[in-house]
């Protein structure tokens, strides 16, 4: 969920960030490494030292609006990129702007947040292959095959009559794993993901979906794409967006715990992730919030889509409800962080490096 609204408010924060008295608990959840959310440059510093709180060491962020034209979408991203570079440069007490595995490691030993920058949708390198490396230089460690609709790689999950991988989408899959970047498989259509998966080498992602057995919804992912992944030695991301989760728009926590339950039973502990595709901050309920959103999202949100959030995971603090809950399913400790941020360590080292 993404949007340009993730770019705005840079100079409204401004130094404050790098002024502001951190606060710090002596005491330290295990590392948390969000395959897929926000981190938005209009977050305060009481906002960060609560997300810094939750143990959430890395993330991996959407740069750029996936549905900005083809044509257009690599100047826009290096132009976005400007933007978010500056922001966490700007805070060095609070960011790290990561390009490898190691830059969590370095994030978790100085109490900051490594970002990982992710494409939602390959428009921006269809036109030349080189583009991949000069992104990958700029940090963008992940890039999404497709996203909602069709591009020259296959189709998104929107499209009806699925073709399937091209063969451009081959050769993009190929020059994506020459220049370690991490192939992203969300929002795929389920024939384009399958082909995507069997033609990989390296393990890919689905970064952040949910389970088509439990809730049939067209951003979810069959179980045999699953297991498929799960057996490239990929990982699986578990979305907090509660419309690919259940239709209950209260008492609805319980559905999230029951897609990670069968994704870690269809893929196994060792292939399931989280993530969350979240905003940080405590969303209102209210009608401003939904005008906004349907704005941004025009034919891909329905108003009874709001609102996209669970009940109690609104806001900074949402990592440790997760974490509460795995633990009330009865998952150890050791799976716990396989889950919340090891499985995704992992992938980073053997596939961005």
């Amino acid at each position: 969920m993404t949007t340009r609204r993730a770019l705005l408010g840079a100079a409204t924060v401004g130094m404050v960030l790098a002024t502001a008295s951190r606060g710090w608990s002596a005491t330290e959840p295990a590392v948390v490494f969000d395959a897929l959310g926000e981190m938005r440059t209009v977050y305060t510093p009481a906002l960060l030292d609560q997300i810094l709180a939750t143990g959430t060491r890395a993330i991996g962020v959407t740069i750029t609006d996936p549905k900005v034209e083809a044509a257009k979408s690599l100047a826009q991203t290096h132009a976005d990129l400007d933007v978010y570079d500056r922001y966490y440069d700007a805070h060095p007490t609070y960011f790290i702007r990561a390009k490898a595995a190691a830059d969590v490691d370095r994030a978790a030993a100085e109490r900051k947040i490594a970002v990982f920058y992710n494409l939602q949708n390959s428009t921006p390198v269809e036109a030349d292959f080189a583009a991949i490396a000069a992104l990958r230089e700029r940090g963008v460690a992940s890039i999404q095959l497709t996203y909602n609709d069709l591009n020259r790689s296959g189709a998104g999950c929107f499209v009806e009559a699925d073709p399937g991988l091209t063969p451009f989408g081959h050769d993009l899959i190929a020059r994506l794993e020459q220049d370690r970047v991490l192939l992203d498989l969300s929002h795929a259509g389920m024939t384009t993901m399958a082909g995507a998966i069997a033609a990989s080498k390296r393990p890919p992602i689905i970064s952040h979906t949910a389970c088509k057995a439990l809730w049939n919804h067209r951003r979810n992912t069959t179980d045999e794409n699953l297991r498929a992944t799960a057996q490239k030695g990929g990982l699986v991301g578990m979305t907090q967006i509660r419309t690919f989760l259940t239709s209950a728009k209260t008492d609805n926590r319980h559905f999230y715990f029951d897609h990670i339950d069968h994704a870690v039973k269809v893929a196994g502990i060792d292939h399931v992730c989280i993530g969350s595709d979240r905003d940080h901050r405590v969303i209102p309920d209210t009608e401003e919030e939904l005008r906004i959103l349907l704005q941004e999202e025009g034919s891909q949100i329905k108003p009874d889509d709001w609102p996209l959030y669970l009940q109690g995971m609104n806001g900074p603090r949402r990592m440790d409800v997760v974490r509460d809950d795995l633990r009330k399913r009865g998952y150890s400790q050791a799976q716990i962080d396989k889950l919340m941020g090891t499985n995704v360590r992992r992938l980073y080292r053997d596939v961005v490096g």
